[in-house]
């Protein structure tokens, strides 16, 4: 597990990730599950933890201006933000390119 990891958007603002990995050392899928709610709560940890249990990297991320995430918050102008933390993910050594997302709202 890795906490509160900063991934650098296009403009230069660094948004918080908690990347939960299985025990692999091959690349494997992502979920990534990005979220105005706080990626440290209970829920999130478990889920986390159970993709990661299942053979999935897992990244739960702080929306921009959320949480432990820089930035200001605007609801549902999200697009970049997601677009560059997919790209960012598929230039990680334990990703195989392949991400799928999750969450609620």
């Amino acid at each position: 597990m890795q906490l509160d990891v900063k991934v650098p958007m296009r403009d230069g603002t660094n948004l918080s990730a908690d990347i939960y990995l299985p025990d692999s050392n091959e690349p494997v899928p992502t979920v990534l599950m990005r979220t105005p709610y706080s990626n440290n709560m209970e829920a999130m940890i478990e889920k986390g933890r159970r993709m990661a249990n299942a053979g999935y990297a897992c990244v739960i991320q702080d929306c921009r201006g959320r949480w432990d995430s820089d930035g200001e918050y605007y609801p549902f102008r999200e697009g970049p933000d997601g677009y560059d933390t997919q790209e960012w993910i598929g230039r990680q050594a334990w990703s195989n390119g392949k991400i799928g997302m999750a969450g609620g709202s």
